[in-house]
């Protein structure tokens, strides 16, 4: 029964870590590449089969090694840094400077296009460009002449103000002298002028008063005395009102002789001081400095009229010897020399002389950075990271070469009715490493690496029904086979097809049975020429770190495994 649950339980182990097949099978495909690989082993042990055939049990030799933990993936290898020297010009090509294989650096030219058509096209638009350009340079000098005029005339005119300002200013000053000198003359004719229009107010509201009472006046507006008189009280109404009438003449008249006195003092004082004169040519030069005035405004905007038009057109002529058109077909011309954009080897060339380009001219990929292109299983999904370390082998190269899981892809392909994959990459790490753009290689993506361990094949540990595992440790022969015992071991790390084992017991080169059944341990031979024959015997490869191999006819003798550090 222990002999069964160990024989599951590496089946489970083995069926639950990468979903594969049957544990039976896989042992049988494990056999097989064993045997393979122990013929191209690094030393060989000659044994003697009888010439009927026999049987023998598969062993391996107990030796401390390095334990690593993998999954395994198929994938191609490409370069990491590929660049497509490409073009949407459809001219013809007119050179073809590189051949597959060739080896290119950054900026080498790769081909050229026929440019003549394009280039007569240039030298039209720049002759075109051209006369405008000289068109342009007119209008600007003759707009560069009105500026000049117009500030020429800003200044003239300026100078005219100022010149007619200073006019004013001086005939002003004499004007305000003169001012001065009839001021309190003016100010009498201004306070006779007042109290006439006071005395003109008061005669006429006695005129009016005299009249409403049925008095008459004569033509200088005096009082005239009636031959006849109603009743004595009415008589000496009217005789007060012409009273009144009279004494509001005669202040009226006195008002009036004042004026003209002040009036003629204010006339000997103006003439005096010449004061009209003065006056009149103060109103002259300032009207004249009006004019002048505005005549230097006016000045002013034609001159800003004119810089402006001066600005436009250098403007004009600055653009005029520019154009979209001119520069996307020079931005082709320079476009029509296709260059390499990286370093590398030309590893296909699609450009033919006297053809337009269609796609890719040119491919370049970097032989020295390469990497390979994998898939990882869903279920093995969750055990990678990038940064973890891979071994690469490969038919185009002997050994192996060191690399690292740089990127997964956050998505998953396929689904449905098969299991789901991710798209990876693994970067080659060593230098000049032999690996050819193209060809298959195999992958080990390293997940954990014990050093300096026992280890044993999952199916040589058999788990006790008290939970303590055991391997089998040949202790001798009995009647020419071959005797194991229990050893208890601890099991530490595991992989897919090995586990390291630990224990006080434990010595290198002891020789363990490769199964704990001692029944799917033994191995019929059924006739010596299946095996390879040497010196009379067969003869089992087997490398030199993995363990001998020993065939007894007797059933006796021991097979080494393959490199324990050998997983997924």
């Amino acid at each position: 029964m222990s002999k069964i649950k160990t024989a599951c339980a590496g089946a489970a182990a083995f069926a639950g870590r990468h979903k594969k097949a049957v544990i039976a099978l896989a042992l049988l495909v494990v056999a097989a590449a064993a045997a393979a690989f122990l013929l191209r082993g690094r030393f060989v042990r000659p044994v003697s089969l009888p010439a009927a055939g026999g049987s023998y049990v598969r062993t391996v030799t107990l030796q401390k090694g390095t334990l690593e933990d993998s999954i395994s993936a198929t994938g191609t290898v490409q370069s990491s840094d590929v660049s497509n020297v490409t073009t949407d010009l459809k001219y013809t090509v007119k050179t073809v400077n590189v051949q597959v294989g060739d080896s290119v650096e950054e900026g080498d030219v790769i081909c050229t296009l026929d440019t003549s058509e394009l280039e007569e096209s240039i030298r039209k638009l720049q002759e075109s460009l051209a006369d405008a350009k000289a068109e342009a340079q007119k209008q600007y000098e003759k707009a560069q002449a009105s500026l000049t005029e117009a500030e020429e005339n800003v200044k003239s005119t300026y100078d005219d103000m100022k010149e007619a300002e200073d006019e004013r200013d001086s005939a002003k000053s004499a004007y305000e002298t003169a001012a001065a000198a009839v001021k309190s003359y003016q100010a009498e004719v201004d306070a006779a002028n007042a109290d006439l229009l006071t005395k003109l107010n008061a005669r006429q509201a006695a005129l009016n008063a005299y009249t409403a009472a049925g008095g008459t006046v004569d033509e200088n507006g005096d009082p005239v005395t009636s031959a006849t008189s109603e009743a004595a009280s009415t008589a000496a109404d009217l005789s007060a009102l012409a009273d009144a009438l009279v004494k509001a003449n005669g202040e009226y008249k006195s008002a009036e002789q004042t004026l003209k006195t002040a009036e003629a003092n204010l006339q000997t004082a103006q003439s005096a001081s010449n004061y009209t004169a003065l006056s009149s040519a103060y109103n002259q030069a300032q009207t004249a400095y009006e004019q002048a005035k505005t005549t230097y405004e006016n000045a002013i905007k034609t001159s800003e009229t004119a810089e402006e038009s001066r600005d436009t057109a250098l403007e004009n002529y600055n653009k005029a010897g520019e154009s979209d058109e001119l520069e996307e077909l020079q931005s082709q011309l320079e476009k029509c020399t296709l260059k390499a954009e990286t370093s590398g080897k030309v590893t296909a060339v699609n450009a033919t002389v006297g053809s337009a380009i269609d796609g890719a001219a040119a491919t370049i990929q970097d032989t020295d950075s390469l990497k390979i292109s994998i898939t990882i299983a869903e279920y093995d999904i969750d055990s990678v990271s990038e940064g973890m370390h891979a071994v690469i082998t490969s038919d185009v190269i002997d050994g192996e070469i060191n690399g690292t899981l740089t990127q997964i892809s956050p998505t998953a392909s396929g689904g449905g009715s098969s299991s789901s994959t991710f798209s990876a990459e693994v970067t080659v790490d060593d230098e000049n490493s032999g690996l050819l753009i193209g060809t298959n290689a195999k992958v080990q993506i390293i997940q954990s690496t014990t050093e300096d361990v026992f280890t044993v094949p999952l199916d040589a540990i058999e788990e006790k029904e008290d939970g303590t595992s055991v391997i089998y440790v040949q202790s001798g022969e009995e009647n020419g086979e071959p005797v194991f015992e229990e050893v208890q071991v601890v099991v530490g790390a595991t992989n897919d097809y090995y586990a390291e084992v630990s224990g006080v017991d434990l010595e290198e080169g002891m020789i363990v049975r490769a199964s704990a059944s001692l029944e799917e341990a033994t191995e019929e031979v059924t006739t010596p020429s299946d095996m390879m024959m040497g010196g009379g015997g067969v003869v089992i490869a087997a490398p030199a770190d993995g363990g001998g191999a020993m065939l007894s006819g007797g059933g006796g003798g021991n097979m080494g495994g393959g490199r324990p550090g050998m997983g997924g």
